[in-house]
């Protein structure tokens, strides 16, 4: 949300944002603006079991007022300012498997919570990279994330859902050229999720098929950029390191909507 990783386009994710809150960022800038060229993560975990119960930091209330456009015009900065956003690294991360933490202990979560606090102390370190974790470490972090980033059971009729949907036919409507954006995983992510037990990811795939069809909308997947993806370019199973982020952005805006971008 603080880094724009294009020239000319600006960038509105962070970890854990919610459908719901990606409609509430497209009402409060495109309800008065035009918007122009939008490119949209379609990544599963839009509809994860992990945003089960997350609280959402977007909404109406949280904004500063597009009419009167001073920080002291949202209610958020009237308050104490939430612990998840001014976290530490760690907490960052333990947010990212904390539905996971919260489920019954087993052999991987414990596993996977030792593999979580080395990859935290050393995640800020340069040149870090997934690598330096072990296959076995990498491994259970995977499963886990998988786990947890595995689509809700009939996400596709859900309220989340719906929200999705509004906002991509809002901007569809509002005359914005959207394009549809798989970003970057791990080959052994991918392995996990086409073989792990009850996985809604391939049904998660023809539910963006059917959305880009409907809207008519480009729809990009990150195998197809002139990139090798590798463990070295990743800092999790499902982020890239903060240089590979750099380059291969404009490779999603080129393949969207041309070298003209």
């Amino acid at each position: 949300m603080a880094t724009s990783r294009i020239p000319g386009f600006s960038f509105y994710g962070w970890a854990g944002e919610q459908p719901e809150e990606l409609n509430t960022l497209v009402h409060y800038f495109y309800d008065a603006t035009k918007p122009g060229k939008i490119i949209l993560q379609a990544d599963p975990q839009w509809f994860g079991q992990y945003h089960v119960n997350r609280e959402k930091f977007v909404t109406a209330r949280n904004l500063i007022s597009r009419r009167f456009p001073s920080v002291l015009s949202s209610a958020y900065y009237w308050e104490t300012l939430r612990p998840n956003l001014v976290a530490s690294g760690y907490d960052v991360a333990n947010q990212i498997i904390s539905a996971a933490s919260a489920q019954e202990a087993s052999a991987l979560r414990t596993r996977a919570a030792i593999a979580e606090k080395k990859w935290v102390e050393m995640f800020a370190k340069p040149d870090f990279n997934w690598t330096w974790l072990t296959p076995e470490e990498r491994a259970d972090l995977t499963e886990v994330r998988a786990l947890e980033q595995n689509p809700r059971p009939d996400f596709a009729s859900s309220a989340a859902a719906a929200e999705f949907e509004d906002a991509i036919s809002r901007l569809v409507s509002r005359g914005a050229t959207v394009c549809l954006f798989r970003t970057p995983v791990t080959q052994e992510y991918l392995k996990m999720t086409r073989t792990m037990p009850d996985s809604r990811f391939a049904e998660f795939d023809a539910y963006i098929a059917e959305i880009a069809h409907r809207y008519n909308l480009r729809h990009v997947d990150f195998s197809t950029l002139p990139r090798s993806f590798g463990d070295n370019a990743f800092a999790n199973s499902d982020h890239l390191i903060d240089r590979e982020s750099s380059t291969v952005w404009p490779l999603a805006a080129n393949a969207c909507f041309g070298s003209s971008s």
